[in-house]
C-alpha cells in the first residue's frame, strides 16, 4: 500500500513540476509587458480567489494555527521567490531553476549551522556535488561575473530557509494555508515596490514601473495564477500521501522539464555541460534523499 502511495505521490511530483516549467517559461514574456511588482501583484490577485476556492472545495481550514510562524516562512520563500522570477527575466528557465533547487542543499547547511545536526559523508558529498551540478547548469562567466550570476542561488537560499521553516514553525498549517501565506505576501510586495519603481523608474524587468496593463498581460497572468494553484494543489497532495525523502527527489524533475520546454517552444537547446549538470544534481538530490531517511529512520528506532 505505502508504495503505492509512492508511486501515485512520484506522478503528482511529476505533473506539478511539468506544469510549473511550462508556465514559467512565459515569465520572459510577460516581462515584454510590464515589470516584475506589477506581474507579481496581479498573480496574486489571480491566485488568492483560486485558493480559497481550493480551500472550500479540499475542506481544509485556512486559519492560520501559528501566525507568527506562518509570517516568517512566508517572507523567506516569498524572497526566495522574487529572486527566482527577477531571474527569469534575464535566464532561460532551466538555469534560474538551478539556484532555486540548491534549496535542499542549502537546508542541510543550515541545519548543520544552526542545529548542530551532522550531515555525515553521503550528506556532506551530496552537498558538494549538488552545487557543482547547479554552477555546470548555471555557467557563469567568472571574467565577467555580476549580481544577476548570483540571484539563482540566492533564491536557493531564501527558499530553502522557507522550506526549513515550514517544518519547524507551520508544521500543523494546511497546505492552502502556506500558499495563501506566499500569495498575500508576494502581492503586498507587488504593491509597494510597484509604487517605489514608478518614482525611481529603471530598464530592466525589476525596475519596470507601472505600465496600462494589455490584454496580453492579463491573460499571461491569469494562466501563471492558475497554473501555480494547480501545481502547488499537486504537490501539496504528493507529499501529504508519499514519502517527503522520494517526492524531494521527483521535484527535481522540473529542470528536464524546463529544458524540454525550452526546446519545444522557443527551439532553446541545452548544451552538454547543462544536461551534465542536470544529471549531477538529480544524482545530489537522490543521494540526500537517501541521506535524509537513513536519519529519520534512526531517529524512529530510538
Amino acid at each position: 500500500m505505502h508504495s503505492t502511495q509512492n508511486i501515485a505521490a512520484a506522478g503528482l511530483a511529476l505533473a506539478a513540476s511539468a506544469i510549473l516549467s511550462f508556465i514559467d517559461n512565459f515569465v520572459a514574456s510577460v516581462a515584454e509587458e510590464a515589470g516584475l511588482w506589477q506581474f507579481q501583484l496581479f498573480r496574486s490577485l489571480f491566485a488568492l480567489p483560486f485558493l480559497i476556492v481550493v480551500g472550500r472545495m479540499t475542506r481544509r481550514s485556512i486559519r492560520p494555527v501559528n501566525l507568527r510562524g506562518l509570517i516568517g516562512r512566508s517572507l523567506a520563500v516569498s524572497v526566495g521567490l522574487l529572486i527566482y522570477f527577477a531571474s527569469l527575466g534575464a535566464l532561460p528557465v532551466a538555469q534560474a531553476g538551478a539556484g532555486l533547487f540548491s534549496a535542499p542543499l542549502w537546508v542541510a547547511l543550515l541545519t548543520v549551522f544552526l542545529f548542530r545536526q551532522p550531515l555525515g559523508v553521503t550528506g556532506v558529498f551530496a552537498v558538494v556535488l549538488g552545487f557543482a551540478g547547479a554552477l555546470m547548469l548555471l555557467q557563469p562567466d567568472f571574467q565577467t561575473l555580476t549580481v544577476l550570476s548570483f540571484m539563482p542561488l540566492a533564491a536557493g537560499f531564501f527558499y530553502g530557509l522557507g522550506m526549513m521553516l515550514t517544518r519547524r514553525w507551520c508544521a500543523d498549517e494546511s497546505p492552502v494555508t502556506l500558499a495563501i501565506g506566499i500569495f498575500l505576501t508576494i502581492g503586498l510586495a507587488g504593491l509597494l515596490m510597484s509604487g517605489v519603481v514608478t518614482i525611481w523608474p529603471g530598464e530592466a524587468f525589476i525596475t519596470a514601473p507601472w505600465a496600462t496593463p494589455s490584454a496580453r498581460f492579463l491573460w499571461l497572468t491569469l494562466f501563471q495564477a492558475a497554473g501555480a494553484v494547480i501545481a502547488v494543489t499537486l504537490i501539496a497532495q504528493a507529499y501529504r500521501i508519499g514519502t517527503p525523502a522520494v517526492v524531494a527527489v521527483f521535484e527535481y524533475s522540473f529542470l528536464i522539464f524546463a529544458s524540454l520546454w525550452a526546446f519545444l517552444l522557443w527551439g532553446t537547446a541545452t548544451n552538454l555541460l547543462a544536461w551534465a549538470g542536470i544529471t549531477v544534481i538529480l544524482i545530489s538530490g537522490l543521494l540526500m534523499a537517501m541521506t535524509q531517511k537513513r536519519t529519520k529512520d534512526a531517529t524512529a528506532a530510538i
